[in-house]
Parts: structure tokens; C-alpha cells; sequence
């Protein structure tokens, strides 16, 4: 079950068509995937409980398009998270996926639109394929027009 202030996010801030994103929501298949109930959602009340989720999970999608790990962003700041997850990706046994963090306290922001969950740190782990073929997509949309190479660079690193 999705927590209802990650629930408000998806709807009122990640799927409402924008003209930064060429008319297009911030994260076009986040409500569908939400409708769908194609969204696994764990909390946890700390970054070492969401941590040891991860990295002991059997990680397998065939419920759901992401895994939503939400846990306090206090006790480690978004460079920590970053780096954290870099290491992590460089040796992980599933390279088939991709992790893509969310830090109340690191800007993410595309022409001054905030996509930021404020409320908690979150890491969203997805099949890599199915995230390139949208990105894929959505650059052939326009969807990419307003971002600056730093910040699409680093958001699709991963």
C-alpha cells in the first residue's frame, strides 16, 4: 500500500502535463504505474534498515515497474546517498536494474520546477531496460528540451 503523501506527489507533481517537460507530466508513466498498482512502496525509519532492504531483496519484477524505498534523510546527506549508490551500482550482482535517488536536501530541479519528494529520502529501483527504452522515448518527445546536460547527465547516469 502506497502512503498517501507519496500517493499526493506522484498525482499532483509528477503527472500533471508542464510545459518544461514539452507539455508532458514530470515522470509521464509514474500515475499509470501508480493505477495500476504496479508500485511496491517499503518504508523504513532509517537509511541503514532501507539500506539492508536493498541490498538483501530478492529483486524480481514481474508485479511491479519500481520498488520505492523511503526512509529519513537524517543521518545522511545527499553526497553520502550518491556516493553510497555509485559504490554500490559499480559491485552490485544486478545490473539489470537501476537505482535513482531522491534527497529532500539535493535540488532537482528542471527551469525552476521542483521534483523533489520533501517529506523523506527515496531510492526508486527499476528494470534498466524498461527505464532506457522510456528514456529513449521521451527524448525523441522533446521531453528532455528544458534540462541542462549537467543535471540529465547525472540523472541518467545510472
Amino acid at each position: 500500500m502506497i502512503n498517501k503523501s507519496l500517493e499526493k506527489w506522484i498525482n499532483n507533481t509528477l503527472s500533471k502535463p508542464n510545459p518544461i517537460f514539452n507539455n508532458m507530466p514530470a515522470c509521464p508513466y509514474a500515475k499509470k504505474a501508480l493505477m495500476d498498482n504496479k508500485v511496491e512502496v517499503n518504508i523504513f525509519d532509517s537509511w541503514v534498515d532501507a539500506y539492508s532492504f536493498l541490498v538483501t531483496k530478492e529483486w524480481n519484477f514481474p508485479e511491479v515497474e519500481v520498488v520505492i524505498i523511503s526512509f529519513p534523510s537524517k543521518g545522511i546527506t545527499p553526497d553520502m546517498l550518491s556516493l553510497t549508490l555509485d559504490k554500490l551500482t559499480d559491485s552490485w550482482k544486478h545490473d539489470h536494474l537501476v537505482i535513482l535517488e531522491d534527497h529532500p536536501d539535493e535540488v532537482e530541479e528542471v527551469k525552476e520546477f521542483n521534483l523533489n519528494f520533501k517529506e523523506s529520502a527515496l531510492l526508486l529501483i527499476q528494470p534498466r531496460s524498461k527505464l532506457n527504452e522510456a528514456r529513449a522515448y521521451l527524448e525523441t518527445q522533446g521531453y528532455y528540451k528544458n534540462w541542462t546536460k549537467d543535471y540529465k547527465d547525472s540523472v541518467q547516469r545510472r
